[in-house]
């Protein structure tokens, strides 16, 4: 590599452009040579498979023929009145002169006499074998007794395989017989291919009890040599043509072997079709000189030419480097006189301006080092000014601000996060993972999978979720993340900010209350409204059909149930039209810790019968609460209530704690041991859902429009699998 470096210039130039025209030349080359064999491979592949299709054609000749002479042969009427008489010596009279000047002239090997059901009756080409059952195996037979039309076909027979035409033989209407004509699969079906001298075809037929051996039956080829390559096998086995090449004797052969197939489909025997390739590998060889000689005197042609466009280029460049050396070396030069042209022109013109530009800069460096000093003592002060404005609005900004690596370590975070969940700022940063394991458990599922996208891909992420307080507490919190990526697109770092949304997304719990509340207030009024009219006029012919009745009627009792569950309905209804009257709150200065033991005074005797155990945790000294004292210890009981409903009959554990939020006292319910299923929890709060007694069906969706009239928020939430957790958020006045 030193070596290289250190050569001129112009024959830097000349080695690549000699080292294309060399891969250049050869690869032009080695593509001429490549198509022409491939064109020539392609030319002799069509040819031996349009003699293959002649091929066939002419065994699909040979089979017309004989299917033509046996239907002659049916249609004589002494042959068939012989038959149907069973005249063995009447048909050997009156065919046995014509098949053999058949055999002698066009090589007819089979005439054959069948009788139903498919039995041997008189063979010409084997008198003394008849009687033999061949409809079991032979297909042609079958086919023309079933459906009683001529055939023909390749198939086996006593004496092998041959090109057999098949027809039947009607005496008065009747199926007399069948008869068939055949040729034997031999030497005389390839005199046609003779006409051809430079192509051979071949018959081959599997040698029994050897699979991969194969025995010719009918050559061309004056050669003789063993069928043991593969493809022979597999082409017989998949019946799939092949192609190679070989060489037979002296010469090279190019062979296309298929399948040559019986009257059922079935592969029989090989076809294997050659061609002497001597002219074409001579014509090739030929071919392949002359392109290598006119690619060596092209490569030769290039890198002269190449060598002179060189050595002109590169002269004036020479005096261009002397002109720059003088000018590295300080010295006094005057402006170049040369002028070329193109972008060397340009180079000297610029090599010019550099001179002019030079001298000037020279001026301007004198009078800028006097000047440096106070420059980079006045650029130092502004950078400390702009570091002690950006600390002090990042620390004061009411949002937590921070940084992580591209690992998602917590590098910075502002002294806002210890108001946010009231952790110090060295502890946040003692915990390098803090950007994710702040998040609520339940919300990690959803959270995780964008921080990991935010970190890999550097996607932006912005999300609500909440995060644990110090205190156990969790505060909904709106987390942007702006990913910050390097050259290639790779995160390098994460700048984002937390801000509290807890007031806004309690606002917005408030709001869905309003309008569940809202919109059960108008379903109720409706059902009153329209069960009203048809339990007055139920209830009314039930009391007019009761008096009617005798005392010993048996129908009298039926009546009287339908008057109670009547009587049942109109209560109800009017604990509806009850629970539709408006509410009216008085409130007053409350102490809620005293509304709550006395519910749970109240409610002892109910816990103890559903064998439940209670804990209560009241946080003392709790802000003063503008409550309606009353209308609040009823909702709170009709609460406790409804969860004992769902307690198993083993009893279970409800755990009472109060405690002291931002601006709010948060009253909360652990309930354990309670089966009740997320259909439940979905509809806790509307009528005629809950197990409490039907006579207090109303009590829970008025307690909870108590409460929300009091400017409260209720949630009803599982944290296990039978464990619920009440919540009631109420606002200090």
């Amino acid at each position: 590599m030193k070596s290289l470096r250190t050569l001129p210039l112009r024959y830097r130039l000349i080695l690549p452009f000699i080292i294309l025209a060399f891969f250049g030349t050869c690869s032009l080359v080695w593509l001429a040579i490549l198509s022409q064999n491939t064109l020539i491979q392609r030319q002799e592949h069509q040819r031996l498979e349009s003699f293959y299709k002649t091929f066939l054609h002419t065994l699909e000749l040979r089979g017309q023929w004989a299917v033509s002479l046996a239907s002659g042969f049916a249609r004589n009427p002494e042959i068939a009145k012989a038959l149907a008489d069973r005249d063995r010596l009447r048909l050997l009279q009156l065919c046995y002169p014509a098949y053999e000047f058949m055999k002698r002239h066009y090589g007819i090997q089979q005439f054959h006499f069948e009788i139903p059901p498919g039995r041997s009756f008189l063979r010409l080409h084997r008198l003394y074998q008849y009687g033999d059952e061949l409809w079991p195996y032979r297909k042609q037979i079958q086919d023309v007794l079933k459906e009683e039309r001529e055939v023909y076909g390749l198939e086996m027979g006593a004496t092998g395989y041959g090109i057999r035409g098949a027809v039947p033989v009607y005496w008065q209407g009747e199926l007399a017989g069948i008869l068939e004509v055949g040729f034997s699969l031999s030497e005389k079906i390839l005199e046609p291919m003779r006409l051809h001298g430079d192509v051979d075809v071949s018959i081959l037929s599997p040698v029994e009890g050897a699979p991969d051996r194969f025995e010719v039956v009918a050559t061309t080829i004056e050669e003789r040599f063993e069928r043991r390559h593969s493809a022979y096998s597999a082409v017989f086995q998949n019946g799939t043509q092949a192609s190679m090449n070989l060489k037979v004797g002296d010469r090279p052969y190019a062979f296309l072997i298929n399948a040559i197939r019986n009257y059922r489909g079935e592969t029989a025997a090989l076809v294997e079709v050659g061609v002497d390739r001597s002219d074409t590998l001579a014509l090739t060889v030929r071919y392949r000189r002359w392109m290598l000689g006119l690619g060596l005197v092209g490569m030769i042609l290039s890198v002269g030419a190449i060598y002179i466009i060189a050595l002109v280029f590169t002269r004036p460049i020479d005096r261009m480097i002397a002109f720059a050396r003088e000018i590295a070396m300080g010295r006094t030069v005057r402006p170049l006189e040369m002028r070329p042209s193109g972008e060397l022109g340009t180079l000297a013109d610029a090599l010019d301006e550099m001179l002019g530009s030079l001298e000037m800069s020279r001026e301007q460096i004198k009078l800028y080092a006097a000047t440096l000093e106070e420059k980079v003592q006045a650029r130092t002060r502004q950078l400390r000014e702009s570091e002690e404005k950006y600390r002090t609005l990042v620390e004061r900004v009411p949002l937590v601000v921070y940084r992580l690596d591209k690992d998602g370590t917590m590098v910075f975070v502002n002294r806002f996060i210890e108001d946010l969940l009231g952790m110090a700022q060295e502890e946040v940063l003692e915990r390098p993972r803090f950007w994710k394991e702040k998040v609520w458990m339940e919300d990690r599922d959803r959270i995780w999978p964008l921080m990991d996208q935010c970190l890999r891909e550097g996607r932006e992420f912005r999300e609500e979720y909440r995060v644990r307080h110090r205190n156990g507490q969790a505060i909904y919190v709106l987390d942007h993340a702006l990913p910050v990526l390097d050259g290639e697109g790779k995160v390098q770092m994460v700048d984002g900010f937390l801000v509290d949304v807890t007031e806004r997304h309690e606002l917005q719990q408030q709001i869905i209350q309003t309008e569940e509340l809202r919109t059960l207030s108008e379903i109720s009024a409706r059902l009153a409204h329209e069960i009203r009219n048809p339990i007055a006029v139920a209830g009314g012919f039930a009391r007019r059909l009761l008096t009617r009745l005798p005392e010993d009627d048996p129908n009298r009792q039926k009546v009287q149930i339908i008057l109670k569950e009547m009587a049942r309905l109109e209560s109800i209804l009017e604990k509806i039209q009850a629970y539709l009257k408006p509410v009216v709150i008085v409130p007053q200065k409350s102490d809620f810790n005293a509304i709550v033991t006395r519910v749970v005074k109240d409610l002892t005797p109910k816990f103890q019968g559903h064998g439940v155990r209670w804990d209560v945790r009241l946080q003392p000294d709790l802000p003063q609460l503008v409550l309606d004292q009353d209308l609040i210890k009823k909702s709170l009981e009709v609460l406790l209530e409804a969860l004992l409903s769902y307690c198993s009959e083993e009893g279970g554990t409800l755990t009472i704690t109060s405690a002291s939020g931002p601006s709010a006292v948060i009253f909360e319910v652990t309930a354990c041991g309670l089966h009740v299923s997320d259909d439940d929890i979905e509809h806790f709060f509307y009528p005629f859902t809950s197990r409490m007694d039907e006579s207090r069906l109303l009590d829970l969706p008025l307690a909870k429009m108590i409460l929300h009239r009091h400017r409260s928020l209720v949630r009803l939430q599982r944290k296990g699998e039978k464990e619920l957790l009440l919540s009631v958020t109420l606002p200090v006045c």
